[in-house]
């Protein structure tokens, strides 16, 4: 592992690496730069925060190969009310294009999600791509064959879906697990980490966010993920095994409708201590 590393010449002496080290591992030496202590080496969770305030890119952050943080692209000029219309407009599609999303785009697309927040900074999300109209369907041929075999008999799922209208509308061409989007990403995680379905739902998000950002629509896949729980068929397909879980799901592509207006939504509930 990379130990952490200064440039001592363009070192400002500011502190600000230290204030923002969020395990308490760096210190300041004699001349007042940063040091991490051989003894606190293992404590550190690789958060790169040190890299990341340094005003003069002087510390590479230890754990990460010596690769140094990179710069924030230029922000665009956008104030709040931009900031939340952006975010507010980001729906949830069920209407797309037939056209698959190019490789290129997702990768540049899971790139940004990669960088999400996760616990301690475990980073424990990888992901699996359906690329393309032939898997998806086999992902909701599956998935209903679950909902055929599995929900229909089961005592709280059963009465609240009606398994026979599912089936119905699929038998006359309507997709009603993937709404028709030739492609979707499945965030996994390791089933023994806590944390991963939390984690697993901020990345999506964040994936949500950025294809919105790049013209593209997208959705939770809330069927999907219970599907792919526990029905072996479905698990085969994906090539999971027991030791992993799918944590979040979301299908997307070129959205074809444009929504016009946010609609309106239950109250603010809200409680102050």
């Amino acid at each position: 592992m990379q130990d952490f590393f200064l440039d001592r010449d363009r070192c400002t002496r500011c502190g600000l690496c230290v204030s923002a080290c969020g395990r308490l591992v760096l210190e300041a030496d004699a001349e007042g730069c940063p040091s991490l202590p051989a003894a606190k080496f293992d404590q550190c969770n690789a958060c790169g925060h040190c890299a990341a305030i340094c005003p003069v890119g002087a510390a590479i952050a230890p754990k990460n190969g010596g690769e140094r943080a990179m710069a924030y692209p230029a922000p665009p000029a956008i104030g709040t009310a931009q900031a939340d219309a952006f975010v507010l407009s980001c729906r949830s599609l069920r209407r797309f294009k037939p056209e698959t999303v190019k490789e290129e785009e997702i990768l540049s697309i899971l790139d940004v999600a990669r960088k999400a927040p996760s616990a301690s900074n475990s980073q424990p999300v990888s992901w699996l791509v359906l690329n393309g109209k032939e898997k998806a369907a086999r992902f909701t041929e599956l998935t209903l064959e679950w909902f055929d075999k599995v929900i229909r008999h089961d005592p709280v799922f059963g009465p609240r879906y009606n398994v026979d209208t599912m089936l119905s509308r699929y038998a006359n061409g309507y997709d009603v697990i993937l709404r028709g989007a030739p492609n979707a990403v499945i965030a996994l995680t390791d089933k023994s980490f806590p944390w991963g379905p939390v984690d697993a739902s901020i990345a999506v998000t964040y994936f949500c966010l950025a294809a919105h950002a790049r013209g593209l629509g997208s959705c939770w896949c809330g069927f999907g993920m219970l599907a792919m729980k526990d029905y072996k068929p479905l698990r085969d397909f994906l090539g999971l095994d027991d030791s992993v879980a799918a944590t979040g799901m979301a299908f997307f592509g070129y959205p074809e409708i444009e929504y016009q207006a946010i609609p309106p939504r239950k109250p603010l509930r809200v409680s102050w201590l």
